[in-house]
């Protein structure tokens, strides 16, 4: 695989400096909280990636969901293609958020993209609980489905 300073030499010379990378070393594997470089050496993952703080590299539960889920199909695009378990997460979601309104629930890819969307549709207003600050009505929306078109909740 090389060494880790023939890959910062390749990481150098093929992506942009202005991606911020904050190690020198490259992962090779992973299990719970540990890591290991392509030179073998053995880290503890304190940074982590996006959702293993939670669960840890490589969660048996995990690997075992998406292992089934690639037996199903890999990804159709929500809003092309729906799937059944969108709705039900999106279901039970909004069962356990609190309050006694009805709830509807999106799923993005990062937060930019949940912050964003809402914005990009005219004549949406805040609407939700008034306990909200009022400089926060794109996520009132997005946590409590706080967008209405016409006037009327949704």
């Amino acid at each position: 695989m090389g060494l880790n300073a023939e890959w910062q030499a390749r990481k150098a010379a093929a992506t942009p400096r202005g991606v911020g990378v904050l190690e020198s070393f490259y992962a090779a594997r992973a299990e719970n909280a540990e890591l290991w470089d392509i030179e073998g050496r053995r880290y503890i993952d304190f940074g982590s990636g996006i959702g293993v703080l939670n669960t840890g590299h490589r969660h048996p539960r995990i690997v075992a969901a998406i292992k089934a889920q690639l037996d199903q199909f890999t990804h159709t695009a929500y809003q092309i293609v729906p799937y059944a378990s969108y709705v039900a997460l999106a279901e039970r979601i909004n069962q356990l958020t609190p309050g006694a309104w009805p709830k509807r629930t999106a799923f993005f890819s990062t937060g930019a993209e949940a912050v964003k969307t809402p914005s990009r549709f005219p004549g949406l207003r805040p609407v939700g609980p008034a306990s909200l600050p009022s400089t926060a009505p794109f996520m009132a929306g997005l946590f409590w489905d706080g967008f209405d078109r016409q006037g009327d909740a949704l």
